[in-house]
């Protein structure tokens, strides 16, 4: 499975190979038309700034998201202790009917 922080290094590996592809300082020797691809390839390609604004949305929305899940887990847990006690009194309320009712 791939994380969401492996998504972002991909993008940005995957942008600068594109870009090495098409400078022959770079990447000597590579024929004409694997330039013309890669260049297709980045004409919509996200911008570095863009790619960077991506990530900081998504950790800030996961560290939202963290926070609130957090806070469930509290609650549940708070609902949880509630319930435990609320079976408890009723097994001991269901134990005192029955010694009632088995009284002469």
């Amino acid at each position: 499975m791939t994380l969401p922080n492996e998504w972002f290094i991909s993008m940005k590996k995957n942008r600068q190979f594109l870009f090495d592809l098409l400078n022959p300082n770079i990447t000597p020797k590579v024929p004409k038309e694997i330039r013309k691809r890669a260049s297709e390839c980045l004409k919509h390609f996200p911008m570095q700034p863009e790619i960077d604004d991506l990530e900081k949305m998504y950790d800030n929305s996961h560290k939202d998201k963290g926070i609130l899940i957090g806070e469930t887990n509290r609650e549940l847990q708070r609902i949880a202790g509630e319930a435990m006690l609320v079976n408890s009194r009723l097994t001991k309320l269901g134990a005192a009917i029955q010694d009632m009712l088995n009284k002469p």
